[in-house]
């Protein structure tokens, strides 16, 4: 829980990845150069003294995620899955590994699983039960990154499941909302930071080009051929805001990086369309103005029950991220134009909005407008 200016914050991070990309789990060099540029992408964003070594980027354990993330006052973590099965022989964040972390440490994790509406309608004819059987609280759709292999969000089956779905207890779906070396077309200028240029770094593979077929320490053969990482997945505004307006309770989560900003605050008026701040809290201290009008638009149009705070971590830590937006100010380009980040504001950023959507309770969190007995600003203390 985080304390600071006599105030106390349930923290609830809403996009954290536990994932394994360790050598062998890349299928070739397509995977290697996928990880390597999201460990660039994590040294320009962090803003970490020590950013995290290759190695420890690579894998995330229980004891780094236990220390990054639970002992830096984040009171419950919601782990959102990243398949990139094209890429990773068994996944980058597989659900199996989630829910092995969550069994370790009993109700301080959400589980939340992934749909991939390109893959084999096969495997996702059973995600009412799999939700069921693994206590799944949401899903993630996993926009296509080639137009051959595109599902309209508008398909009829896509919409079935994902109804049936959210009778099964995964009401929250989150669209446009995971780990991207390459920003989705269109996205906001902010939301580049850290990306690497085409071809500048392109990592040596560990194996030669004659051994490619099969991976070293495995039989099995290489899935992606391809000479670089797949590029971020789209999705279209329209279809999803048809999907919102049929879906009425199913709460669908969109990454504040994933439309332009513009088109963001005008599905606003859905009331199910909530906006995960990820990118957006990365970009307040690179580009202030620009994250900070964005930051603005999107609280006056959604208001701040219907935005999330998420670290997106391994890419960035959330221990600053939570001091930086509980102390948060427009720049002076922007002072009066939009109302400031108070109490109520930040109680609903930082935990609230996501407690709610995912059912979250924590005892002994205090109430709104309940001050703690003494301000410990920017001091942070787990729940255990």
């Amino acid at each position: 829980m985080y304390v600071g200016d006599g105030e106390r914050y349930l923290v609830v991070d809403a996009q954290v990845h536990a994932w394994d990309g360790r050598p062998h789990n890349q299928a070739g060099p397509a995977g290697e150069q996928f990880l390597a540029d999201l460990h660039h992408r994590h040294r320009t964003l962090d803003h970490a003294p020590r950013p995290l070594s290759v190695d420890a980027f690579g894998q995330v354990t229980d004891r780094s995620l236990v220390a990054d993330v639970l002992d830096a006052g984040v009171d419950r973590a919601v782990l959102q899955p990243a398949g990139f099965s094209e890429l990773f022989v068994l996944g980058l964040a597989p659900l199996a590994w989630h829910a092995e972390l969550a069994r370790e440490w009993p109700g301080r994790f959400v589980l939340s699983g992934e749909l991939n509406p390109g893959a084999d309608r096969s495997l996702v004819r059973g995600m009412a039960a799999q939700v069921r059987r693994d206590g799944l609280r949401g899903l993630t759709v996993v926009p296509a990154r080639r137009p051959e292999a595109r599902t309209p969000l508008g398909t009829p089956w896509l919409r079935r499941v994902l109804a049936r779905a959210e009778q099964a207890g995964a009401g929250v779906v989150h669209v446009g909302v995971g780990p991207l070396v390459h920003p989705v077309p269109g996205a906001p200028e902010w939301a580049h930071a850290g990306v690497v240029e085409q071809g500048t770094s392109v990592p040596r593979p560990r194996w030669p080009s004659w051994a490619e077929p099969v991976r070293a320490g495995s039989a099995l053969p290489v899935r992606a051929r391809n000479s670089g990482p797949l590029p971020a997945g789209g999705y279209d505004a329209t279809e999803l805001s048809e999907l919102a307006a049929a879906l009425p309770r199913v709460r669908f989560v969109l990454g504040a990086g994933s439309l332009p900003t513009g088109v963001l605050c005008r599905m606003s008026r859905l009331p199910n369309v909530h906006v995960m701040l990820t990118e957006l809290l990365v970009a307040l201290r690179r580009a202030p103005v620009a994250a900070g009008r964005a930051l603005g638009d999107l609280l006056a149009a959604f208001g701040p029950d219907r935005l999330l705070f998420g670290s997106g971590y391994p890419l960035v830590r959330p221990g600053r991220l939570v001091r930086e937006l509980a102390t948060y100010r427009y720049p002076a380009e922007l002072r009066g134009q939009y109302p400031e980040l108070d109490a109520e504001v930040l109680r609903a950023v930082l935990g609230g909005t996501a407690a709610r959507l995912y059912g979250v309770t924590v005892a002994g969190t205090a109430q709104p407008g309940v001050p703690v007995d003494r301000a410990v600003t920017g001091h942070s203390s787990p729940i255990r």
